[in-house]
């Protein structure tokens, strides 16, 4: 019960670590995203 617990939390943990990180090199690589719609 518990491990499961603890993975489900650490599952949400990672995803939302890597959305994080997925947005963060997007933005240092493609710039702020305000520049992105004012370009589309």
């Amino acid at each position: 019960m518990a491990r499961n617990v603890v993975r489900g939390i650490l599952g949400i943990l990672l995803a939302a670590a890597a959305t994080w990180l997925a947005n963060y090199l997007v933005e240092k690589i493609f710039g702020p995203e305000d520049s992105d719609l004012a370009n589309a």
